[in-house]
């Protein structure tokens, strides 16, 4: 891939994508935007900083609909925005989002102008993308990653990656669907710390593991509860139910 980007990026383009609205002389290529791989999005062009790869990124909607109206507004201007995605050929990513900023003339609600969204892409007013928050999940769920991990790989802090990853972690730990599909369910202890219990939380911990043959082998974490005995496990189960 890093052999391949920049020679496709600094000559002419010659297959023009027909899926969008730009016009043919504005010369989108369908190969750049296979490569960038966000639907909506049009790859401008990529550089190389001092962070590794960064990829300028815009639109092509001429017009959309007010979020509080629905009336048709039109493109005022463009701010820059900077975004984190997953690795590219082993080199951090940054995304350089030139997110239009459109403006409605008709005085119809209080929202007269309003800043480009894509939930797909990026959630609004957040450094990580979508793409890179699933990716991340991924490293710790089937590499026997930790957090500092993606950080490094990603060029950025553990704190910015735990900060993004953790909610979506949580909500996926509230979903019951989770449960479905387990066979064989195994069950150890495991000391979380071995600092005062007082300061840092209570140090046994009893886990409860997805052992159930599947095409990955990688055991699956169901759940982590405090306290170690035979009583934290039954009521585990009891929780559960049938």
């Amino acid at each position: 891939m890093s052999g391949l980007l920049p020679p496709l990026i600094s000559r002419t383009s010659t297959v023009h994508n027909h899926s969008c609205v730009c016009p043919d002389a504005l010369d989108r290529c369908g190969r750049y935007d296979l490569l960038l791989d966000f639907p909506g999005l049009h790859l401008v062009s990529v550089t190389k900083g001092c962070a590794g790869l960064v990829l300028e990124v815009e639109s092509c909607d001429p017009v959309t609909g007010c979020p509080g109206c629905g009336v048709i507004a039109t493109g005022h201007s463009r701010m820059v925005v900077e975004v984190i995605d997953a690795p590219w050929s082993g080199r951090p990513v940054r995304i350089r989002w030139r997110k239009r900023r459109w403006i409605r003339h008709q005085d119809v609600c209080e929202v007269a102008t309003f800043v480009e969204q894509d939930p797909e892409v990026c959630a609004r007013r957040e450094l990580l993308s979508t793409r890179v928050i699933r990716w991340a999940i991924g490293q710790l769920r089937y590499e026997a990653a930790t957090i500092r991990g993606p950080a490094r790989q990603l060029g950025t802090t553990w704190n910015t990656v735990w900060s993004q990853v953790q909610p979506v972690l949580a909500q996926a730990a509230k979903d019951p669907s989770r449960f479905e599909g387990v066979q064989v369910l195994g069950v150890d202890e495991h000391i979380w710390h071995h600092r005062d219990p007082r300061r840092r939380g209570p140090k046994e911990h009893t886990g409860m593991v997805d052992l159930t043959r599947r095409p990955h082998p990688t055991a699956r974490l169901l759940d982590l509860v405090p306290a170690r005995s035979g009583t934290v496990y039954r009521d585990w189960l009891d929780e559960r139910g049938e």
